[in-house]
């Protein structure tokens, strides 16, 4: 007669663990820090995370970027900080350019830069500064008016100037390049004919008289 001996064989299986388990301990672990592509120059995110806190909801700051190339912006993109959370913030795009170009024409395609909300992450890492933009009573403060007034008398009708001056309208301030067309520097007045608005070209050139108080002129210079 046969002899049969039962063996015991161990379960090598691994112990069940319920689903609702793997997805409670999941919960609690660790998420790794996106990683940060500082470029040269730049920000770091605690350093935009503080800055924008500082400054606060509905403050409009001027935001120098950096490219890709590490070039730097030439011209701040003015923003009205509209919300703040813990990766990032959003803003409303306040540009002069667009507007007053817009303005100027019907098809109101020529400005180059949009307007609109964008959104920051703190972690881009292409920001250079953020500053808060001067409104029309510092600037008005600290401009020197009868300096100003002396080089408007220097200036000839014809000559091509750069005028700086604050719009209050769209709180900004906007650069224009044209040539000059009549001057009146007693009445602190003169008009321009318009070609450029921050460096953009127009096609349908831009009349305008300004007054050196009264249109907040910030500077002008013979180009």
């Amino acid at each position: 007669m046969r002899r049969y001996t039962l063996l015991h064989i161990k379960d090598k299986r691994e112990p069940f663990v319920p689903f609702y388990r793997h997805y409670f301990f999941n919960l609690f672990k660790k998420k790794k820090s996106p990683a940060v592509n500082l470029r040269p120059g730049a920000m770091t995110p605690e350093q935009v995370k503080k800055r924008v806190e500082e400054l606060g909801v509905g403050k409009v700051v001027e935001i120098i970027r950096i490219g890709y190339d590490g070039t730097i912006d030439d011209i701040p993109m003015i923003v009205e900080i509209t919300n703040i959370w813990s990766d990032g913030f959003s803003g409303k795009v306040i540009n002069v350019e667009r507007e007053i170009i817009e303005e100027s024409s019907q098809l109101m395609v020529y400005a180059k830069k949009g307007g609109g909300s964008i959104e920051f992450k703190f972690t881009d890492g292409d920001i250079k500064e953020i500053v808060e933009s001067k409104d029309a009573e510092e600037l008005s403060s600290a401009r020197d008016i009868s300096a100003l007034v002396e080089i408007l008398g220097a200036l000839e009708s014809g000559d091509r100037v750069l005028v700086a001056y604050y719009d209050k309208r769209h709180q900004g301030t906007v650069n224009v390049e044209g040539s000059l067309l009549e001057k009146n520097p007693e009445a602190k007045t003169f008009r321009i004919l318009i070609e450029r608005i921050n460096n953009v070209e127009l096609e349908n050139k831009i009349e305008r008289e300004l007054n050196i108080e009264s249109d907040l002129v910030i500077d002008i210079s013979l180009v």
